[in-house]
């Protein structure tokens, strides 16, 4: 599939360096945040000879996105209208746990930098994507379930914790939920025990039923049990890439590509 027939969402950033001095060397922004979480760094590797910029995304897949491509120019003129080029991608390894983008200039600089970014970014899962869409449909279902009044059916019961829910949705997102309804028919809420299970991923198991979205990020194994036992198949997706672990050779390229401590460029230190 191509980028122009993807969903994307646009992210703009910029990035200004006052007094970039003489010397050789390489500078980094710290982390910048996104959607609540350190996923962005930026930097410029000035050298003497072929100066690199680069944009670094670390963990992007734990909320279930992956950057598309990134493009880059001076905000000089406006960012509507400032010409732009598309950075390189390394292909460092998995996208969206590790992906570098760079651009090699023929000079370092030397004084003030201005640069915009534009990073594009997807789903990390094909049945994942970004669309138009009423965001107050999410937020009303969701306080459907939060608001016991609105006709709720169903409840888990996850330790001392309970949660109401609707029938009719979990049956429209589920197979598993489906069948099991269609076996039994109560006049009173029908109770759905969940054992050995956080109170806080039944929660999130549930947001993502109602809103097609997470609390947090994808990454965590338990969400990935109730999404297999009950066939939610893209959260399941989406939990497995935000598991991954990084490698080794993955820090060791993108060590490579920047010639800089790459554990530094992934620190988590506040934009």
């Amino acid at each position: 599939m191509s980028s122009e027939s993807k969903a994307m969402m646009i992210v703009p950033y910029e990035w200004i360096l006052e007094n970039i001095e003489e010397e050789p060397m390489t500078i980094a922004s710290n982390m910048i945040l996104f959607r609540g979480e350190r996923v962005f760094r930026v930097g410029l590797k000035n050298h003497a000879l072929n100066p690199v910029l680069f944009l670094l995304a670390i963990d992007l897949d734990k909320i279930g996105m992956k950057v598309e491509d990134v493009m880059y120019g001076n905000p000089g003129s406006g960012f509507g209208l400032a010409k732009m080029w598309k950075m390189k991608n390394q292909d460092i390894g998995d996208e969206g746990s590790l992906q570098l983008f760079t651009i090699t200039y023929p000079k370092k600089f030397i004084g003030k930098l201005e640069i915009m970014f534009r990073i594009c970014i997807v789903g990390a899962h094909p049945g994942y994507s970004f669309h138009l869409s009423d965001r107050l449909a999410k937020d009303q279902l969701w306080a459907a379930l939060k608001n016991q009044q609105y006709l709720t059916d169903v409840e888990f019961v996850v330790k001392e914790k309970t949660f109401p829910a609707h029938r009719a949705i979990l049956a429209a997102r589920s197979p598993v939920f489906a069948a099991e309804f269609e076996k039994v028919q109560l006049d009173v809420p029908q109770q759905i025990r969940i054992d050995n299970v956080e109170p806080s991923t039944v929660l999130n198991f549930l947001h993502f039923i109602y809103t097609g979205e997470p609390i947090g990020t994808f990454a965590d194994e338990e969400l990935l049990k109730l999404a297999a036992i009950y066939q939610l198949t893209i959260l399941a997706g989406l939990c497995k890439l935000a598991l991954k672990k990084r490698s080794a050779m993955q820090m060791a390229k993108v060590s490579k590509y920047l010639n800089s401590n790459a554990e530094d460029l992934s620190s988590s230190k506040i934009m």
